[in-house]
């Protein structure tokens, strides 16, 4: 039986990188929190690396990615009894950066961007606020919120809730289980639901391509009626 995982190490890694530049962020279990300041001009990393038994055993990087920009590598080792080790990662980083993030599992965390976001999670809470450019999020399972979206958002969730506030281009859903939420959009709410109930408040337009089960309420369109589209 697997023990409980103790804090063994924290470490700090910079890298120095160019405005609107790319961060990578491919990381394994552990949670993530990555936050962007209009006041610095590097990436900023603290890992914190607990294990069930000290190793290692493990991956942890943060190296140049193309010319000017950051790729932030986590991940714990393979071997017997490292089943329940983790990396909790907080990163900071200039607001003005694209990031990609390939992340397995473990609660997410993204704020204060001003480029576009795009995030491919396995497992875990996802929690999205204030970015500035578009938003693109695959997701397997695990509850997942935005808020303050300036551009088009775009999601793709096998299971769990689902709650977006304040979207500034068009909101697209591709959901099998959960509840939908999406709130005060300024283009069009777009879903393909497989269960669970749907409520768009506030939308240019609302489209229901399919829908399994669960109800739906639709209140404050400007144009169109909602329905089949």
């Amino acid at each position: 039986m697997a023990g409980t995982p103790e804090l063994q190490e924290t470490r700090e890694m910079e890298l120095t990188v160019s405005a609107g530049s790319e961060l990578i962020i491919d990381v394994g279990a552990g949670s993530l929190s990555v936050e962007g300041d209009s006041q610095t001009g590097t990436v900023r990393v603290i890992a914190e690396i607990w294990q069930v038994s000290a190793n290692d055993d493990y991956t942890l990087a943060l190296e140049r990615h193309g010319e000017n920009g950051a790729r932030l590598e986590a991940h714990t080792g393979s071997g017997f009894g490292s089943g329940n080790d983790r990396i909790d990662l907080v990163v900071h980083a200039p607001e003005s950066l694209r990031v990609r993030i390939d992340d397995g599992s473990g609660s997410m965390a993204v704020r204060s961007l001003t480029g576009d976001l795009d995030i491919r999670d396995g497992s875990g809470s996802i929690r999205v606020e204030s970015i500035g450019g578009n938003v693109t999020i695959e997701d397997g399972s695990g509850s997942l919120r935005t808020d303050n979206i300036a551009g088009n958002l775009s999601i793709d969730d096998g299971s769990g809730s689902i709650g977006i506030q304040g979207t500034g281009g068009d909101v697209h859903i591709d959901d099998g289980s959960g509840s939908i939420t999406v709130q005060r959009t300024a283009g069009t709410v777009t879903v393909s639901d497989g269960s669970g109930s749907i409520e768009v408040d506030g939308a240019e337009d609302f489209r229901l391509l399919e829908d399994g089960s669960g109800s739906v309420s639709v209140t404050g369109l400007r144009r169109g009626d909602g329905g089949d589209g």
